[in-house]
């Protein structure tokens, strides 16, 4: 004999409809309780059919005495020991022979259970089944149910049989321990019902009624409240039947813990909604790359028709001077613009790749603001647009880059003067607190839609994309606004009542210490180019004629002595055999071919100062990163400026250079 307990127990969808009609039936020969002292209190099987015995009959009688077990003296006492075992606290399973008739008997294998009542008296749950019936199903590859039994021994499943008759319910140590009670504890619907979380009774009692009610099948899941507060899943499938009479006579099912199926499926659908969320959004960016890409080829191309239109009517047809002056004034225009849209993209792409770099200054924030007022007032001044700036303090000192600060202001007040129409209004107001300034650009104009008004700082917003062909740029500026305040330790937002009721930008800073302040205003230029530059010598290097002629026509045009040259090669050669003296600075692009600038320069510091060696030089190139920059001062320059030059930063730079007032 093996003591163990009985644990019928099943994996997760072994089980079936069919299953469920016949789990006490076909796994069991027969099965029922009896009292402490080994008195039957209920009996069922189909061995008792075989034996043309009324179970009903065995009721109240000492079930080891019975006629069943009086094959040996043996059997009667070895059956008499375990009823006593198990009436003690113990389970067991023993292998005994079962008087069938006079002439036959079989052997069973026999399971016995303590369980406690309703009243908390001991009861014992006795099963037993046929060992030769094992052997005919091993030998015919197992029936359902034999499976069915094997399966649940070997998983978290909890079995049970509810007798509605007798309103008791007969179930498995492991399918108490799902529901937090004692293992070999009889069940009654309340003590299960006590169990089951608050918000899911009315559900449970639900299905339950209407299987019973019915003869239906149900699977469903709900949840256990533990006593340590854990909320535990169950999976619950089972069936009633009726009898012939249409009356519910019992229920059997299993249930089986699926919390962390039910936790695994939860995660699962956060991390489909989160991929779905980033699949939307990719779908999102890349249908605003699309429109940004074809956006650019129009934003770029139409500055450039009116520069090539005006540029050929210049060549070809004889204008006079006010329509000359316009042209170039269309031409120069122009030609910022598409700077700044390059700029934009340039920004962009170092943004994109974590490249944008900010050198930190003492700064006064004023001189920024009003450096960006003042450029654009002559715009709003020829749109009648009342254009006003007020500030309680002109001295405002932050800790930031002096560039970026003004691209960030010139872009917004830019794009305010843009966005008000004719005869609108644009303020700007700088004020002052204990810690921070707060710099507002409020407008008149057409507004920013409150569907627009979450997304206007994303990297190609403008707002409406459908309207922003009407808006000339490319929807990278205030994107870019954002990143640079925020890297000034700031922050940026948009505030509009809707469409056409204007809006305002509000740029808040930290303040700094009040100390010696970079200056941000305006280069004062006394007379005009052409004579600042007056005898100083220069050596142009630029492999790009067009690029090349434009600088030596400028520099002369400023007073300058200049030679060009179209590569690094005929530069040292002008070094070493200069025509009359060497000059004063160079200036040289970078990326030539057969031999670039930072080659150049290298070779010129190599040679004597008397040849040459230590003449100042200014790097102008097209390349706008913080490491083509850096890596130019390495090589040897003094200076760099990109291109497209600004006329007067260049030749202050070249004035810087070579200490024009020595010079003159």
């Amino acid at each position: 004999m093996t003591k163990s307990s009985l644990q019928v127990q099943q994996p997760k969808n072994a089980y079936s409809d069919t299953d469920a009609e016949k789990i006490f039936e076909n796994i069991f020969d027969f099965y029922g309780t009896l009292d402490a002292s080994g008195r039957v209190l209920n009996l069922s099987g189909r061995i008792f059919q075989m034996t043309n015995t009324d179970p009903e009959l065995l009721i109240g009688q000492q079930f080891s005495q019975t006629v069943f077990w009086q094959s040996s003296e043996n059997t009667s006492k070895i059956l008499e020991k375990e009823i006593e075992d198990a009436a003690n606290g113990e389970h067991s399973r023993v292998l005994l022979d079962f008087r069938i008739s006079v002439d036959e008997k079989t052997a069973i294998e026999v399971n016995l259970q303590p369980l406690l009542n309703v009243s908390g008296q001991t009861e014992i749950f006795i099963c037993a089944q046929s060992v030769l019936d094992r052997k005919s199903q091993v030998e015919h590859s197992k029936p359902a149910s034999e499976q069915l039994l094997f399966a649940a021994e070997n998983a978290e499943i909890g079995l049970w049989f509810w007798n509605f008759r007798e309103g008791r319910i007969y179930s498995t140590p492991r399918c108490n321990e799902l529901v937090e009670m004692p293992a070999y504890e009889v069940l009654s619907y309340d003590m299960f019902r006590s169990k089951v979380h608050p918000e899911d009774r009315d559900f449970v009692d639900d299905f339950l009624s209407r299987s019973r009610s019915e003869g239906t099948k149900y699977e469903e899941e709900f949840r256990i409240l533990c006593s340590d507060g854990r909320i535990e899943w169950i999976c619950a499938e089972g069936k009633s039947f009726l009898d012939e009479a249409g009356n519910p006579e019992k229920m059997v099912g299993v249930i089986q813990k699926i919390t962390d199926r039910k936790l695994a499926a939860n995660e699962l659908e956060k991390v489909y909604d989160r991929e779905k969320k980033a699949r939307d959004e990719a779908v999102e960016a890349n249908r605003a790359k699309d429109f940004f890409l074809a956006f650019v080829s129009h934003e770029l191309r139409s500055p450039l028709n009116a520069i090539m239109g005006w540029a050929k009517i210049l060549l070809t047809k004889k204008v006079d001077v006010e329509t000359r002056k316009m042209a170039l004034e269309t031409i120069e225009r122009s030609a910022r613009f598409q700077t700044k849209l390059i700029n934009d993209l340039v920004d962009s792409a170092r943004v994109s790749s974590g490249k944008l770099r900010l050198e930190y200054l003492p700064t006064n924030l004023f001189e920024i603001v009003r450096n960006s007022y003042q450029a654009q007032k002559p715009t709003a001044d020829t749109r009648n647009i009342t254009f006003e700036l007020h500030c309680e303090n002109e001295r405002v000192p932050v800790f930031g880059d002096p560039g970026r600060l003004q691209q960030v202001f010139s872009n917004l007040i830019s794009n305010a003067i843009k966005f008000t129409p004719d005869d609108g209004k644009v303020a700007v107001e700088i004020r002052t607190g204990t810690e921070s300034a707060v710099v507002t650009i409020a407008d008149s104009g057409q507004g920013i839609d409150s569907a627009a008004l979450p997304n206007i700082f994303r990297q190609f917003s403008q707002g409406d994309l459908s309207q922003a062909k009407n808006n000339a740029g490319l929807g990278l500026g205030l994107s870019i606004v954002q990143i640079l305040v925020t890297k000034h330790g700031g922050f940026v937002q948009a505030e509009s009542e809707g469409v056409g009721k204007g809006s305002k930008f509000t740029v808040t800073l930290p303040l700094s210490e009040d100390k010696k302040l970079v200056s941000n205003g305006p280069e004062e230029i006394e007379g005009e180019n052409r004579t600042r530059l007056e005898g100083v010598k220069i050596l142009i290097v630029e492999d790009d004629r067009d690029s090349r002629e434009v600088l030596h026509l400028f520099f002369e045009q400023s007073g300058a002595l200049v030679t060009s040259v179209e590569s690094a090669k005929a530069a040292i050669d002008f070094m070493k055999n200069p025509d009359g003296s060497l000059p004063d600075v160079i200036i040289s692009d970078l990326a030539m071919p057969d031999e670039d600038g930072y080659s150049l320069i290298g070779r010129i510091r190599e040679m004597p100062a008397e040849a040459g060696g230590q003449i100042p030089a200014l790097a102008l190139s097209a390349f706008t990163s913080a490491e083509s920059k850096q890596k130019a001062f390495n090589a040897g320059f003094d200076k760099y400026s990109t291109k497209p030059f600004e006329p007067d930063l260049l030749i202050n730079d070249i004035e810087e250079l070579v200490g024009k007032k020595d010079v003159n």
